[in-house]
């Protein structure tokens, strides 16, 4: 008879891991895709491919649910939630693994193997905000548990079920993200194991075991197609599969491979919900998945493209070389040294990591001598998890390393890439645990007792390290960006005039903005268009149907409330009907040439390519009926993306809007970032409007990249202020607007320039 499971103490080892998170949970939404998935969880709408159906209906259902908090905290809660039941399941695991040990060891070791797999810094973070990764580890960590129940209860009628639940849990988790699927590598090898370590004693049973085992296997090579949304891996694995139910028919086990087709079709129908909802034409509908060519397209992630295997994705047309893996495997190298103490200076970190290394090691060790079932499951997923990713991802160049040898953004990574492999940190966390238990169970076995309770004090405080060394790096909560995703939104949407445009480039200028616009209802009168989306047809289609939104003057700032107009502007803001956006075609210029239209004038150059889809549209919206909406580009959107207008811009805020022959208006002053600067509705937004959350709160600021990113786009309207004091010859307010850029954006040539003012005053600037 199998041991109960200890669920009592897996729920308490579940509340102090939610009690945990709970403290460090972020207080709204946060940078990178949450406020994209909090919008779609709001409007049941359809994020990004694959389109996570799954965690847009459980995030709808549970904020509706769970009326505690706003509805980004909701979310953010609804992830530490996946987390803390995921260390419950591994807690059951590692309990299982220490069979045999005394009672307070075998409860402790699990405990500190829970936690020691729930605050590795990437999970931890991760777990903080809203994300699918929370609900794929939870995944990943019930099916191990219910694979070491299927091995406790083989040869009574519960082990099939169990794996059937197995089957379901995995064709469902294919609606949140593909990680989910990792762990079927790991539970074939542990099954394949368990039935040739200890066959069945009935010749009929053991077959029929084979059979499912083979029918489980084939299954999940299945649902990875279907993930993939691969045709030629589906038919391959369909033609394994029915191998595998012929043989199931053969042995007497027909049933069971039946029910787990049918049960892997009802999971994967989690994706009907794109076609269906797509057809209704929510406010976010990416890719328009509302016929089946897009549907697909969408499950296959067409949008981003695809890079080969064996291609150097730093350099195209390049083979990927043993450097190249090398790097790649130094990458994954430093993000496993953050896991363990990633607020701690550089060197006590790496020493950190080291001992983890240690401690990890000493634990499979032990794993694979006292349990190698267990030890092949975790073995195999920390594998597969960890080196396997490394290899089939096949990233670009770390976010902060390699600079030297590749020095263009293209060649990098757009953000670090740890949590791709936050499994592997888990599972590592388990083995440190395990090689704890083991360094203690020697400490009882051969020195005296008083020595024994100084190895188990050292063995908690290994245990609870993380908790320290990464607490202030990993919580969401207590950071001076706590907030600092939502005041960026909010910055952005009020910099624009009622009835405006706003043109953003990347994830963190729009993300936000639409959970700002969609979830709290923050100025809807905006039409936000992202440019690097604008070059796909149905984002056109979505934009040219979309209303315009009446403008909330009761909830404006003032500066906007005599500036609005008595009717919203008439139609959409892109005036292009389905016809035009079909018959867009780049075109390149056999000649030099000049576009006028509304006062806008823009040159362009013999070879220049014109007409994509992104030019068309921003220059049919800043010369149609320019007077009736504002057009603006964030401050983050880059030069880049300006197309030429420059010299028709100005700074207002923290975007620059499009004003005909704007060097020619007295009003404005040349600004340091080249265009003109309206200083006066930039002091209004700046001092009375504009919201800092706890940027200047703290004596100075240590963030991540993303909202350094942020903070560096924030100090530009300081920046423009100080310089229009300067202009004016205020020196105290020259002072006090560059203190403040420098405390967003520290450099030494801006504190010369700060105490260069305030020795020889704000004219020194201007003389030679």
């Amino acid at each position: 008879m199998p041991p109960k499971p200890p669920y009592r103490e897996a729920a308490a080892v579940v509340l102090l891991v939610l009690i945990g998170y709970v403290i460090t949970l972020a207080p709204t939404v946060t940078l990178w895709d949450a406020g994209e998935f909090i919008t779609a969880a709001k409007v049941l709408g359809v994020p990004h491919p694959p389109g996570t159906p799954l965690f847009v209906l459980l995030g709808h259902v549970w904020a509706g649910v769970v009326r505690m908090g706003g509805y980004a905290w909701r979310m953010n809660l609804m992830s530490a939630c996946f987390s803390a039941s995921g260390a419950g399941c591994l807690f059951l695991v590692a309990h299982r693994l220490l069979l045999g040990e005394t009672a307070w060891l075998r409860t402790s070791g699990a405990a500190a193997a829970a936690i020691l797999a729930a605050f590795p810094f990437t999970h931890w973070q991760n777990s903080n905000e809203t994300e699918v990764y929370a609900v794929a580890t939870a995944s990943i960590a019930a099916i191990c548990w219910l694979g070491v129940r299927w091995r406790d209860l083989r040869g009574t009628a519960r082990a099939p079920h169990i794996l059937l639940l197995i089957v379901y849990i995995a064709a469902l988790s294919i609606g949140n993200h593909l990680l989910a699927l990792l762990v079927g590598p790991a539970l074939a090898v542990f099954m394949l194991y368990t039935l040739r370590a200890s066959p069945a004693a009935d010749p009929a049973e053991r077959q029929m075991e084979l059979a499912e085992w083979g029918a489980l296997t084939a299954l999940w090579i299945v649902l990875v197609a279907v993930g993939l949304g691969s045709t030629p891996l589906l038919i391959a694995s369909g033609a394994l599969l029915a191998a595998c139910v012929v043989w199931s028919v053969k042995v007497g086990s027909w049933a069971f491979p039946v029910m787990a087709i049918g049960i892997a079709v009802v999971g994967i129908s989690i994706y009907a919900f794109l076609y269906i909802r797509s057809g209704l034409h929510p406010i976010l509908n990416e890719a328009d998945p509302e016929t089946w060519r897009n549907l697909l397209a969408v499950i296959r992630r067409e949008q981003f493209g695809s890079r080969g295997l064996f291609d150097n994705p730093m350099v195209p047309g390049s083979p990927r070389t043993l450097t190249v893996f090398g790097q790649q495997f130094l990458n994954y190298f430093q993000y496993c040294s953050w896991q363990w103490g990633r607020a701690l200076p550089f060197v006590p970190m790496v020493l950190v990591a080291l001992g983890f290394v240690t401690l990890g090691s000493l634990g499979f060790e032990f794993t694979r001598r006292r349990d190698a079932g267990l030890a092949y499951l975790l073995g195999a997923l920390w594998l597969v998890t960890g080196v396997g990713l490394v290899i089939y991802m096949n990233f670009k160049a770390g976010f902060s390393m390699y600079w030297d040898r590749y020095p263009t953004i293209e060649q990098h990574e757009v953000r670090e890439r740890d949590y791709f492999f936050v499994v592997s940190f888990q599972v590592w966390g388990m083995f440190t645990a395990l090689g704890l238990v083991r360094l203690v169970r020697r400490l009882l076995e051969r020195v005296p007792a008083a020595v024994t309770k100084w190895g188990i004090a050292l063995a908690a405080v290994v245990t609870l390290l993380p908790l320290g060394g990464n607490f202030t790096a990993a919580s969401r909560r207590h950071g001076a960006d706590a907030t600092v995703a939502r005041d960026f939104a909010y910055n952005l949407l009020q910099s624009v005039e009622p009835y405006g445009v706003l043109f953003g480039f990347g994830d963190n200028d729009t993300f936000p903005v639409w959970y700002l616009q969609e979830v709290e209802g923050v100025r809807q009168d905006v039409t936000q268009i992202n440019l690097s989306l604008a070059n796909l047809d149905w984002y056109l289609r979505q934009l040219a149907a979309r209303p315009t939104r009446v403008f909330d003057v009761a909830h404006a700032p003032a500066i906007y409330q005599a500036l609005a107009p008595a009717q919203s502007p008439p139609g959409p803001a892109l005036p292009l009907t389905e016809r035009e956006i079909d018959g867009m075609q780049p075109v390149e210029l056999g000649q030099d040439g000049l576009f006028r239209s509304a006062g806008v004038e823009l040159v362009f150059r013999k070879g220049q390519r014109l007409l994509t889809a992104d030019q068309v549209i921003l220059y049919t919206i800043a010369t149609d009926r320019p007077s009736l909406r504002a057009v603006t580009f964030g401050v983050s959107s880059g030069r880049g993306s300006w197309l030429g207008l420059d010299p028709h811009l100005v700074f207002q805020g923290l975007a620059f809007k499009v004003v005909p022959r704007a060097d020619t208006t007295r009003r404005f002053v040349r600004g340091l970032q080249g265009t003109m600067v309206d200083s006066t509705r930039t002091r209004m937004l700046v001092d009375s409007v504009f919201q800092w959350g706890r940027l200047f709160g703290r004596d100075s600021l240590d963030l991540e990249p993303a909202a350094q990113q942020v903070a560096r786009s924030f100090s530009a309207a300081f920046l423009e202020l100080g310089n229009a004091a300067a202009v004016r010859g205020d020196q105290h307010q020259t002072v006090e607007y560059l203190r403040r850029a420098y405390h967003l954006n520290p450099s030494q040539a801006l504190a010369d320039i700060i105490r260069r003012v305030e020795t020889q005053g704000v004219h020194s600037l201007f003389s030679r």
